[in-house]
């Protein structure tokens, strides 16, 4: 099992509501977690191992690998932030202990009901989500700066990266059909923001060399 960190237990109270009183071993599980689930799924196994690899050496600190930290550093770890945050409300929502499953009890607070414990676990995958796309834009953009984006061996049973955005908006883009002006335009025409690329969720202009 993998157990390099792309961030540390510190890092993740810093940056959300977890209190520091939390032991870091409780939140080392949520940390792997959203590493080789969701993060493994946006890069591709093969640029995933890689970073756990240039993180693992130290070589990501390296002059060599500036484009590596760039990525770790603004992409990556605030996507593993929001996403291990949103996987640690339901660890410490509830504990698997010898007689079962029992919902933790402070004295320092009062339980929170079920619908607020949804509401709040709602709003912590959005922002997850969105980071994540922030990610997976990044990587569209930029594939050349990261050679193991397009490569690897999915016969060793690697997950190819997925692009498509996992934030779901109220925003539909529409996809073959879009009222412009004074009447619709349908099938290859193109809308106010250019034609849609055949098969894909995203419009020709989101690829666009000119966009960063």
């Amino acid at each position: 099992m993998n157990k390099v960190l792309l961030i540390s237990e510190d890092t993740l109270k810093t940056y959300t509501a977890i209190n520091e009183n939390v032991q870091s071993d409780e939140l080392r599980f949520c940390i792997l977690q959203a590493q080789d689930i969701f993060l493994q799924e946006t890069l591709g196994t093969n640029l995933y191992d890689y970073m756990l690899n240039l993180v693992d050496t130290n070589d990501i600190n390296s002059p060599g690998y500036v484009n590596y930290k760039n990525l770790l550093d603004r992409y990556i770890q605030p996507m593993l932030i929001t996403y291990s945050y949103y996987l640690g409300m339901t660890n410490f929502y509830v504990k698997w202990v010898s007689v079962g499953l029992v919902q933790n009890r402070s004295e320092q607070g009062s339980n929170i009901d079920h619908k607020t414990f949804q509401y709040l676990k709602t709003d912590a995958k959005q922002q997850a989500e969105f980071n994540d796309n922030l990610l997976r834009r990044h990587l569209i953009f930029r594939s050349g700066l990261y050679p193991e984006y397009n490569n690897g061996n999915l016969n060793d049973g690697q997950l190819p990266p997925i692009p498509a955005t996992p934030f779901q908006s109220s925003i539909t883009i529409p996809t073959s059909a879009y009222s412009w002006g004074r009447g619709w335009r349908t099938g290859n025409c193109g809308n106010a923001m250019g034609p849609l690329c055949a098969g894909s969720p995203f419009p020709t202009w989101y690829g666009h060399t000119t966009n960063s």
